[in-house]
């Protein structure tokens, strides 16, 4: 069997890095950023537009707030897939919907995340702010990770880790 080597293809710095750190889990956090590179032949600095790389429990956040957004159905090759806690946001925010919000993520997030462990779940509604504070205790044994503690808001803005 031959060996093709390529020098003129370059791994980014964070991948170059998350390599180094053997990260275990990468996702990709799809809204397109910006960056800068310098061009030596060109004397002159481009910018450069790429989606950014997530690595283990940031890549673990956004899966879990994927799961937790995505409407059942809306997952065309696995339509169960998706908790829709959007559904929530124009509901009364009272005791009542928040032990709705807190039994769905209970029942589902588990299933449609199976790399955590869910510990505990509290949902508070906060009728003056119009939001729930969501605070999710998870644990990920694949990487040694006990106890982690992830607060977060839904809200019209959507669910947003804070």
């Amino acid at each position: 069997m031959a060996l093709i080597k390529i020098d003129t293809v370059s791994v980014s710095k964070a991948d170059d890095n998350a390599i180094k750190q053997n990260y275990l889990y990468k996702d990709l956090f799809l809204d397109v950023s910006n960056s800068y590179s310098y061009n030596a032949q060109l004397n002159r600095k481009e910018e450069l537009k790429d989606v950014a790389g997530l690595y283990d429990i940031e890549a673990i956040k956004n899966s879990i707030a994927n799961a937790l957004l995505t409407s059942p159905g809306e997952k065309i090759l696995n339509p169960r897939f998706g908790v829709d806690l959007r559904r929530y946001i124009f509901e009364p925010i009272d005791e009542f919907t928040a032990e709705d919000i807190e039994e769905d993520i209970e029942d589902n997030l588990p299933t449609f995340e199976p790399r955590i462990e869910l510990e505990k779940v509290e949902v508070e509604g906060l009728e003056d702010e119009q939001q729930y504070n969501i605070q999710l205790q998870i644990n990920v044994p694949s990487l040694n990770v006990y106890g982690l503690s992830l607060r977060s808001v839904l809200n019209s803005n959507g669910y947003n880790f804070i």
